[in-house]
């Protein structure tokens, strides 16, 4: 009962806190660097729901390896994620964007079938040990091209780097506990669109999406759904929904790997401005 009141109470001095902040920030004006440009930079936790798959053959060598489902086959479909995000305005009309997303995905499962990854075969009733990490930076441009009342349409121009690395730990043919690991990379540039709607009180919505599809190399795709509040100049608060797709094909005689991974969640963070 005693921890219930004293969480109460912490949830309590914080509202009261934030009110506070909110009101003495009506009155502030934000510090900034240039008279030209406001910047933020901060980090953003969340949780993510991974589903997807991949077939990664030894060398290159058709048969060496089979299609894996990360999910139904190793059990990894949850997983905590950490972005280190930057952003800037300039003359209120350029948009530059920058995060690092990080996410490691982990799983132990009996596997039902055999699996066959980078040449190695993990029999049916295995206990795999599978870790997923996924690294995904992405540098955004985007122009005001449209300003009415509150409302901001911006075309945008991007390039996405994504590095994958899988990890499976367990049984296989060559005896137990063998670690099988590998680790592939994609650059993607994108296009798209943003819509930012600015509201009173230092609140800014914004709907986000870009993507591409290379015929020869795959398809990404980046929705993001987020909602921010300055409460106090330079201390912005910010939610958000995110949709990331990358699917990658290095259909030649050298590589011949194919992944495909489809991540969604939430996140929340803090950012200050300079």
């Amino acid at each position: 009962m005693g921890s219930r009141k004293a969480r109460l109470l912490l949830i309590l001095i914080l509202i009261w806190g934030v009110s506070v902040l909110s009101s003495e920030a009506l009155a502030q004006e934000p510090f900034t660097v240039t008279s030209w440009g406001r910047f933020f930079s901060g980090i953003e936790s969340g949780y993510q729901w991974i589903s997807g798959d991949f077939v990664i053959p030894a060398g290159g060598r058709p048969g060496s390896g089979a299609r894996i489902y990360i999910g139904p086959d190793l059990g990894v479909d949850q997983a905590e994620s950490l972005s280190i995000v930057a952003d800037a305005e300039i003359l209120d009309t350029h948009y530059l964007n920058i995060d690092y997303f990080m996410c490691l995905a982990t799983g132990l499962k009996r596997v039902q079938r055999d699996l066959l990854f980078h040449n190695r075969l993990y029999p049916e009733n295995s206990l795999v040990d599978t870790r997923v990490d996924m690294n995904w930076l992405r540098t955004t441009y985007a122009y005001k091209f449209l300003n009415i009342e509150s409302w901001r349409i911006c075309p945008s121009i991007g390039v996405h780097y994504v590095r994958c690395g899988v990890s499976l730990n367990g049984e296989n043919e060559e005896g137990a506990n063998t670690s099988n690991t590998r680790k592939l990379d994609a650059i993607f540039p994108t296009i798209g669109v943003q819509a930012r709607y600015l509201a009173p009180y230092g609140l800014d919505f914004r709907a986000e999406w870009e993507g591409m599809h290379l015929i020869t190399m795959g398809l990404i795709s980046n929705f993001h759904l987020s909602s921010s509040w300055e409460i106090y100049p330079d201390i912005r608060l910010s939610f958000g929904f995110t949709n990331r797709l990358v699917s990658s094909i290095e259909d030649n005689q050298t590589l011949n790997n194919e992944w495909f991974y489809n991540l969604t969640g939430f996140s929340g963070g803090l950012a200050f401005g300079f």
